[in-house]
């Protein structure tokens, strides 16, 4: 059986990796000439990440892995006011291992191995599927034969478009600005905000702000003979988020726009912390970008019935990095679709059957996790208004007074739901 994957992201790379170990041949087309040229956020991944990557890798990628992450027991997440004031503490209960992760590291793990079945630099113009094979067209003129096709080149895919005959995926309303800021180059009391837990803060205008420390170098998981972490030296990695329109998604070449210095100029003008606002003010230039955030409607998860053609990750189930579950999510597409390929391989089912298998079951667990990425969205949405704004700065200074005493307050749920729900239904052949 052959393979071919579009999309040498987490998803597909996790995939490919998989089917090697199953025995199946694979072939991964990648548009990045160089798979470090990748922005985004620090990755979590909890233990069914983890176990479900044990069964993709070979072991010494696996020691590779925790080698160049930050390992934790459990996840907590603070999350506060734009004032910097505690909300409330998320956890998951799990206490078990997790493990931190850059983007550009996991993708660099994921690729070990792979060589010539890995083409970089390139990019599918078109698919066709005929009864018994898949074929597609590269931009170089290169065309590609093979028993199976994956799409796994993120969200608003006009691949996976095709296959659905409709748009899968919708814009939120907010727009991303990522960055990574020296620790050294820290105030104390930005450190303070992030010393113990990852922050998500919620503020006035539309505005979001994650961020969290990582030290892979001074704080692996282990120590294993190799280390791949992209960062070498201390860091805080941020992500603001906040409606569109108010940061520059495609910046005019001739008139380049300072990310990070608009970034902070908005926190600063919602009134936020300096504490919060000098994260972003002190990141290093060259590692900020700004990016448009996707969702997908989690009761119409891969709209098409099963057949040689498939998807797996952002390309499916779209999905904002507001809920910190994409990247894991994805590896769990890539362990299920393997292990069934696998299946099929061995002659224990059909290929079209193990495809059904697979898509029934995602479709499962990958909707909540996009419910659950979606709250956050909801909630900056309600900040986004005159009204909510005002409300923000008046309410969340009591709501951190509950949460002192132990009770969770859930503002702007019912304003932001609606808001989301207008964007969804009125975005063309979402209904």
């Amino acid at each position: 059986m052959r393979v071919i994957v579009i999309g040498g992201g987490i998803g597909g790379l996790a995939l490919a990796q998989g089917l090697m170990r199953y025995g199946l041949d694979v072939i991964v087309v990648e548009r990045d000439q160089d798979l470090a040229d990748t922005g985004g956020y620090k990755l979590h991944l909890g233990e069914p990440s983890i176990d479900a990557l044990r069964k993709l890798l070979v072991p010494e990628s696996v020691e590779l892995l925790h080698g160049s992450a930050v390992g934790t027991l459990g996840f907590s997440l603070a999350v506060r006011d734009h004032r910097g004031r505690l909300l409330i503490r998320a956890d998951d209960g799990s206490g078990g291992l997790s493990l931190d992760v850059d983007r550009v590291t996991l993708r660099l793990v994921l690729a070990e191995g792979l060589g010539a079945r890995l083409l970089t630099g390139r990019s599918c113009l078109k698919w066709s599927a005929e009864e018994d094979s898949v074929r597609v067209e590269l931009d170089n003129g290169q065309s590609l034969t093979g028993d199976l096709l994956v799409l796994a080149d993120g969200p608003n895919s006009r691949l996976v478009r095709q296959l659905a005959t409709r748009p899968t995926t919708f814009p939120t309303g907010l727009v991303g600005v990522a960055g990574r800021t020296q620790w050294k180059d820290l105030s104390p009391a930005s450190r303070k905000l992030l010393e113990r837990w990852p922050m998500l803060a919620i503020g006035p205008g539309g505005t979001g702000l994650f961020a969290t420390a990582h030290d892979p170098v001074g704080r692996p998981a282990l120590r294993a003979r190799r280390n791949l972490a992209a960062s070498r030296e201390p860091l805080a990695i941020w992500g603001l988020m906040t409606v569109e329109g108010t940061i520059p998604l495609r910046p005019d070449p001739s008139a380049p726009v300072d990310l990070s210095g608009a970034a902070a100029d908005l926190l600063r003008q919602r009134g936020w912390t300096a504490a919060a606002v000098d994260i972003v003010r002190h990141s290093v230039k060259d590692s900020v970008g700004a990016f448009r955030l996707y969702g997908s409607d989690p009761d119409r998860l891969a709209p098409w019935p099963a057949s040689r053609v498939t998807a797996l990750g952002d390309a499916v189930h779209a999905m904002p990095p507001t809920g910190g579950q994409g990247a894991a999510t994805a590896i769990l597409d890539a362990a299920a679709l393997a292990d069934r390929l696998g299946a099929a391989a061995r002659g224990g089912t059909t290929t079209v059957m193990a495809i059904h298998d697979y898509e029934a079951a995602m479709r499962g667990y990958a909707a909540e996790a996009v419910r659950e990425s979606l709250q956050p969205v909801r909630w900056i949405l309600g900040t986004a208004s005159p009204a909510g704004s005002q409300l923000t700065r008046l309410a969340l200074p009591a709501v951190a007074a509950a949460a002192r005493l132990g009770r969770v307050v859930r503002p702007y749920r019912r304003e932001g739901r609606k808001k989301l729900a207008d964007r969804r239904n009125n975005f063309s052949g979402v209904r």
